[in-house]
């Protein structure tokens, strides 16, 4: 007898954690952490535990594998208390993000995990595990298809159908029929906002803006392979430079072996700059930073020419350009969800001066949500990853099933 249980992310927005036991395997798809972990500045993993016996250190293991669809912290950022008998797969790219980016970063240790690539199907005796590429705004993301006694069930983790590789999400939509259980995340039910903007029309919006004759200073992800696409395509159509962090540049190698495509440090148009930072002194330590010696550029060299150049924001060259130029002469673009302005600990730095947000979600808006459930009819359809669980009655033409975390639902 298989049962379902959502330990976390039946009422939130990220913070899953989904098991799934048929009595012989016990297998957990995504560990993450809360979103209110980012508004505390001192926060640690062992925080948001969860009462899950037999997946933790010093436990007896209890769980055949855990399953990440993707590297955000929302969905992966409790795996260190994980044991490290119990396998932890993931995309390739997601292998690589948790392995070499990850490390970077404050509060991540992964080192003792045992990180796995699934590249195939995965059988665990009565279960098959199959990963799904699909489009979301990090590289590497996928949903998984599980199969046991009979029944298919669909997680879908975060995608989305208007990204650069939107097409990801199409292909899994095709391959999907009629699964009997479809747990799919519900990010923008609660979004006023439903119009739907490409990368490609975002692109477009940066062409105009940098054509302003400001310095344009543009804060995003660099983990966001498409919205990183999209302003390098723009600083292009605009004969501009576009300036990026030691960080970005390690991350853009780190995505190389996706694609031959994917802009390097050593493009033509691309400069890099070494403002101080913790991230700039772990490179070093590994030897990374001296490799874009050649492609530095300085504050002072950005400053005497600021028409020539796109700065990729981060904190250490944000608090430079900010000292050095009258914010009056900045054209200063958010490229990330707005909400986490209203965050506490947050992108202090933007809050008080004027921004042209420009942007769009990493997730599926409704009405393709609403195309994905038509397309591939599942018989039962299982909120998670939102706000709005009880939305789904209304917008979605399935048998919804809502639960609360911990519920254990007989499949």
């Amino acid at each position: 007898m298989s049962k379902l249980i959502i330990h976390r992310g039946t009422n939130e927005i990220g913070a899953n954690a989904v098991e799934i036991n048929n009595g012989e395997v016990k297998l957990l798809f995504d560990f993450g952490i809360p979103l209110e972990s980012m508004t505390k500045e001192n926060w640690k993993p062992k925080d948001y535990k969860l009462p899950i016996k037999g997946l933790y250190k010093r436990e007896k293991p209890k769980f055949n594998a855990v399953f990440l669809t993707h590297a955000h912290l929302d969905h992966y950022g409790l795996i260190q208390l994980i044991n490290s008998k119990i396998p932890v797969y993931a995309s390739k790219t997601t292998y690589d993000i948790l392995t070499k980016i990850a490390p970077l970063l404050p509060k991540q240790d992964n080192a003792r995990l045992n990180l796995k690539i699934i590249d195939d199907e995965i059988s665990f005796k009565n279960i098959k595990v199959k990963a799904h590429k699909v489009n979301h705004s990090i590289a590497g993301a996928c949903a998984y298809e599980i199969k046991t006694e009979g029944k298919t069930i669909i997680y879908t983790g975060d995608l989305r159908f208007h990204g650069r590789a939107s097409y990801l999400s199409s292909t899994f939509k095709r391959k999907i029929k009629n699964p009997d259980y479809l747990i799919m995340e519900g990010t923008t039910l609660g979004r006023a906002e439903q119009n739907i903007t490409t990368e490609k029309e975002l692109e477009k919006e940066f062409v105009k803006i940098f054509k302003s004759g400001k310095l344009p200073l543009v804060q995003f992800s660099p983990q966001n392979i498409d919205r990183f696409v999209t302003v390098y395509r723009a600083c292009k159509r605009t004969g501009k430079t576009l300036v990026i962090d030691a960080y970005t540049a390690y991350v853009l190698e780190i995505y190389s072996s996706m694609s031959k495509s994917i802009p390097q440090y050593n493009w033509d148009n691309i400069m890099v700059n070494f403002a101080s930072c913790t991230i700039n002194h772990k490179l070093a330590e590994e030897k990374i930073l001296f490799k874009y010696k050649d492609k530095k550029i300085t504050l002072k060299e950005i400053i005497a020419n600021p028409e020539k150049f796109v700065i990729k924001g981060n904190w250490s060259i944000n608090k430079q350009i900010f000292n050095a130029i009258d914010y009056n002469k900045l054209e200063i673009i958010f490229s990330l969800w707005k909400g986490y302005l209203d965050r506490p600990n947050q992108f202090d730095d933007y809050k008080d001066i004027k921004l042209t947000p420009l942007h769009t979600s990493g997730h599926a808006y409704i009405k393709d949500l609403q195309e994905f459930v038509e397309q591939t009819q599942p018989k039962n359809l299982i909120p998670i990853h939102t706000e709005y669980k009880n939305k789904y009655r209304e917008l979605f033409s399935a048998n919804i099933i809502t639960l609360n975390d911990g519920e254990e639902l007989i499949l």
